[in-house]
């Protein structure tokens, strides 16, 4: 029996990227990116002195190209071609923070349920999906509250 395997989809930023609009520039630096990163395996798997010397300014050169992708990122925004497997994406990360206090002042008939020191994120996502509190109610009181970083992905 044999089992075949299972090829991941590509991943779609669209929801996350912030600023998606792929720039040129960004298609192009991603173009001599992936050249530069065939380059440096290439010549890995030869590796006598001379190569490991070149392999270290191969290297240079592909930080040296997410150095400057992630700058025109931010100063173009994203990039994300799906059907080849491009991307120069900075991405959002949100957290979110749930406070007792507020919570407590609000919604006490659910503080025996939800509060256990701090809030139990999981029931209390239950009592959201279930209908009883609107998540934008919770953060109006500032129940929850969203902490927002950001990453990059370049590939």
């Amino acid at each position: 029996m044999t089992t075949e395997a299972k090829t991941k989809a590509p991943q779609d930023y669209t929801n996350s990227a912030v600023n998606l609009c792929n720039p040129e520039q960004l298609r192009q630096l991603l173009t001599e990116l992936h050249a530069r990163q065939k380059d440096l395996e290439e010549a890995s798997a030869q590796i006598p002195h001379e190569i490991a010397v070149s392999i270290g300014r191969l290297g240079e050169r592909v930080s040296d190209l997410q150095k400057k992708i992630r700058v025109a990122i931010d100063e173009q925004g994203s990039y994300q071609d799906i059907e080849n497997g491009d991307y120069a994406v900075k991405y959002k990360r949100i957290s979110k923070v749930f406070h007792t206090d507020p919570f407590k002042e609000h919604y006490p008939k659910f503080v025996p349920a939800v509060v256990v020191e701090t809030i139990n994120a999981k029931a209390l996502e239950g009592i959201i999906k279930g209908g009883l509190i609107e998540e934008a109610d919770l953060k109006m009181h500032k129940v929850i509250t969203e902490d927002i970083g950001y990453a990059y992905y370049v590939r």
